[in-house]
């Protein structure tokens, strides 16, 4: 039998890419899409010779859609191989019960992928009646085929390396990821230590026992603070009690003064008042005699 045509279905990018690789080595093209919704409306247009379908899609399971495909009379012939990780003779079977013609495991080989091609042993979907011969091709439409298989092959190498890239960045993102979080574990115990130690020296006996010596030296100089400042006080204190004394012994000098003044004036009047009535009585007495 002749397969040209393959459908892969397949969520992953990189086992779409990888079979399809592996078919263009034995000369099959292959279209891929990504999911078994996207199958069922690309068979509505086109029908491929071989079907290959991934199990676990998102949406709808490659199971149910080999059901649809082999429900469908347009569709019920085309030979639909599992493509998926799953292995077993119970996943065969219960493979085989829902319409797949066998299993591919995943991931493939190019010695697997001939074997599963050479089993197939019903014409395909697109092989021409026995007994007909193609007609000949003219060198225009030869050119624009090699032209096509031209582009197809650099679109499968760029298709190709964009998937190696992309797992050779996944891989270097774990990697990074890895090491990441080996610097957050390394960072975080780095810095429980450092609070342990911020902790431990921030106890008081810690405290007291680092600050000792400033204390005792800040304490010194207050104390000579103090004294200084009692001393300021009490010689000020001591000026201001002097100045006031002296203040109060100029009045009380300027009082005795004036008190010895008024007793003089005092006794001067005595004396003349004393005179004056001496005198008197003595004249009394004179003219009384007389």
């Amino acid at each position: 039998m002749t397969i040209r045509q393959a459908l892969v279905v397949d969520d992953s990018k990189s086992a779409r890419m990888m079979l399809q690789r592996l078919l263009s080595k034995i000369n099959v093209n292959a279209e891929a899409v990504e999911s078994a919704e996207e199958a069922l409306r690309f068979l509505e247009k086109q029908q491929p010779d071989v079907i290959f379908m991934d199990h676990m899609m998102p949406g709808m399971d490659g199971l149910e859609a080999t059901q649809l495909i082999k429900s469908n009379p347009r569709t019920a012939s085309i030979p639909t191989i599992m493509y998926t990780s799953k292995e077993g003779k119970e996943y065969q079977d219960m493979a085989l019960s829902h319409g797949a013609n066998g299993v591919l495991a995943k991931p493939a080989s190019h010695e697997a992928v001939m074997a599963v091609i050479q089993s197939l042993d019903k014409p395909a979907a697109n092989d021409e009646p026995a007994g007909t011969h193609p007609p000949a091709i003219p060198l225009v439409e030869i050119d624009k085929l090699i032209q096509k298989n031209l582009t197809q092959a650099l679109e499968d190498i760029r298709n190709e390396l964009t998937a190696s890239v992309d797992e050779h960045a996944r891989g270097l993102k774990a990697s990074q990821s890895t090491q990441l979080d080996l610097m957050q574990a390394r960072m975080s115990q780095h810095t429980a230590r450092l609070q342990e130690d911020i902790n431990a020296s921030l106890t008081e006996a810690a405290l007291f026992k680092k600050t000792r010596n400033q204390n005792q030296r800040l304490a010194v100089a207050v104390a000579d603070k103090l004294v200084k400042k009692n001393v300021d006080d009490l010689l000020h204190m001591m000026a201001d009690d002097r100045i006031a004394m002296e203040e109060e012994l100029t009045v009380l000098r300027e009082d005795i003064l004036l008190a010895q003044k008024k007793a003089s004036a005092r006794a001067m009047l005595t004396g003349l008042l004393g005179g004056a009535l001496l005198g008197g009585l003595i004249g009394i007495a004179a003219a009384f005699y007389l």
